[in-house]
């Protein structure tokens, strides 16, 4: 198997075109939706994350600064790889970039087929299930710094 990588990549590269590509293909294309023009300008301002093996990308993750705390979202992937330990890898890329940042926590509305994903991840549920993007979602949180939680 290829190393696996994960970084850092530029809203105007070809690593986030293929980024954007991996996660209409996951998580918009069964819904029958794509994502907005809007949507993805606005994503000018968050912080992209790939994880690559090889050249390919294999997984992506968004980052929102919201305050002293990230929102992820986008989390992503690729079809065949999944289940295989990468998404945790990735998890674990994303909570020690936001503690290098001094973020105390990162939360995400998880989809319900992901929840046990966060919940071996050490992420906790936080209030009732709710609809977005017409399926049903969990927030869920994972408290990064002890300062955070008191």
């Amino acid at each position: 198997m290829t190393t696996l990588n994960f970084k850092i990549i530029n809203h105007t590269s070809p690593e986030y075109k293929a980024a954007v590509k991996l996660r209409e293909e996951i998580l918009r294309k069964p819904l029958g939706l794509t994502f907005l023009s809007e949507e993805l300008e606005a994503e000018k301002e968050h912080i992209q994350i790939a994880g690559f093996q090889g050249d390919e990308v294999i997984s992506t993750a968004v980052l929102i600064t919201e305050g002293k705390d990230y929102k992820m979202q986008r989390v992503v992937v690729k079809q065949g790889l999944q289940d295989s330990g990468i998404g945790s890898k990735m998890m674990k890329f994303c909570e020690d970039y936001a503690r290098k940042q001094g973020i105390g926590s990162i939360y995400c509305h998880a989809r319900d087929s992901a929840v046990n994903f966060y919940l071996k991840n050490n992420w906790v549920a936080e209030g009732d299930y709710f609809d977005e993007d017409t399926i049903p979602h969990l927030k869920m949180r994972k408290i990064l710094s002890v300062k955070h939680a008191l």
